[in-house]
């Protein structure tokens, strides 16, 4: 099929998830009252969602490579819908949470299936552009999520909120079985037709095989994405709070954390053009990388005209690390069996990124959360610090 309909289709299943995962923040204080929540309670709400990433990323990427990619992003999307009824009807502050923990489940399997659906039904040649639109589904649903669930809310109330968007991951979901057909020899199969002519039997890898993924240059990789992941949380978290201390409005913060990702819209498609057409990652990785540092210092420790030189920057330079990461994971697994397990990993550093994100940066602005300078500084120096360690990586 048409890799720039996949790409859309793709982009469409994983921003109504990503929706789903980042509808509680903008309406956090009313489902605490309607649960009595307390607040260290209802912080599970979300950290339930990275929890989830942390312990089944890697599990999910062999579950991919079994089942194929499609299978698991319709096994996603039905998760997910199940989740929402469980927490549109929920009668507690733990039902609500266990909830959300089932939402966290279909959100890694969509993180996951969707590189691994990329490399395997598009062309080598137009996999960097595809990357590049599939890297926005975050950016997107968290900022719809964000911007329209107050509005929902309002409207439906929570119960019809999570059905609604509940109905959006539906019909993402028949979009994706009626129009991503099974490459392969036999449908029957489903999507491992394809892939298991062309490699071993999974019976055949062994153990050692996987020690690929240990290698130097792919743990480079990683901890690169581990450290991009903590700088945009440490963003998307913080960087209001910061702003707001300087005078400026809520609005106008929400806007101004936000916007990396709304430039990234533009930027993310053609930095996947840009690598398919040289037909290399690690520069544009190291770039995005030596970029990605300084702007979130500036977003972090900056109110004035070089805050939105950070968010441009971030937008248009730094989301280039999402693209050229997935587009070098082939290079990181060598072989195609490994793949899912490889995209697992990254995923697993992407919530690991997160969780380290949302836990290190209150730690570093300390109890008054006025060390912005410190804090801005030493997420930095991590940027940096990535950015000189991908110039080991031995990938192309």
């Amino acid at each position: 099929m048409n890799y720039l309909v996949l790409s859309l289709v793709l982009l469409l299943v994983g921003t109504s998830i990503a929706i789903v995962q980042y509808k509680v923040p903008s309406i956090f204080e009313s489902i605490m009252a309607a649960h009595d929540m307390t607040t260290s309670t209802g912080s599970w709400l979300m950290s339930v969602v990275t929890a989830m990433g942390i312990f089944l990323s890697l599990p999910t990427g062999a579950l991919a490579k079994k089942l194929g990619p499609r299978s698991v992003l319709l096994l996603g999307c039905a998760i997910v819908i199940l989740g929402s009824f469980l927490g549109a009807w929920a009668t507690s502050a733990w039902l609500m949470i266990a909830s959300r923990a089932v939402e966290g489940v279909a959100f890694v399997f969509i993180s996951v299936a969707g590189p691994l659906a990329i490399e395997q039904y598009v062309d080598a040649e137009h996999q960097g552009t595809v990357n590049g639109v599939w890297a926005l589904w975050i950016c997107f649903g968290s900022v719809i999520g964000s911007t329209a669930t107050p509005m929902v809310f309002e409207a439906l109330g929570l119960t019809g909120t999570w059905l609604a968007y509940a109905a959006i991951v539906a019909g993402a979901a028949v979009l994706l079985a009626a129009v991503v057909r099974v490459p392969g020899r036999d449908a029957a199969s489903e999507d491992t037709g394809n892939l298991q002519a062309a490699i071993p039997e999974a019976s055949q890898v062994a153990w050692r095989d996987y020690r690929v993924l240990v290698r130097p240059s792919a743990l480079l990789v990683f901890f690169a994405y581990v450290v991009f992941n903590a700088e945009i949380l440490a963003v998307l978290s913080y960087a209001p709070t910061f702003l707001q201390g300087q005078g400026m409005n809520a609005s106008l913060s929400g806007f101004a954390s936000s916007l990396p990702g709304l430039l990234a819209a533009a930027s993310s498609p053609i930095a996947g053009r840009l690598i398919d057409r040289t037909g290399r990652t690690k520069p544009f990785l190291m770039v995005a990388l030596a970029v990605s540092g300084p702007a979130t210092f500036l977003m972090l420790t900056q109110s004035d005209a070089l805050l939105w030189v950070g968010a441009a920057l971030m937008g248009f330079i730094g989301y280039g690390v999402p693209v050229a990461s997935l587009t070098a994971l082939p290079q990181i697994a060598g072989r195609r069996e490994l793949l899912g397990v490889a995209t697992g990993m990254l995923m697993l550093a992407m919530c690991l990124g997160e969780f380290l994100g949302s836990l290190v940066t209150p730690m570093l602005l300390g109890p008054a959360m006025t060390n912005w300078l410190f804090c801005g500084s030493v997420l930095l120096t991590a940027g940096l610090a990535a950015t000189a360690a991908m110039a080991f990586c031995r990938i192309r």
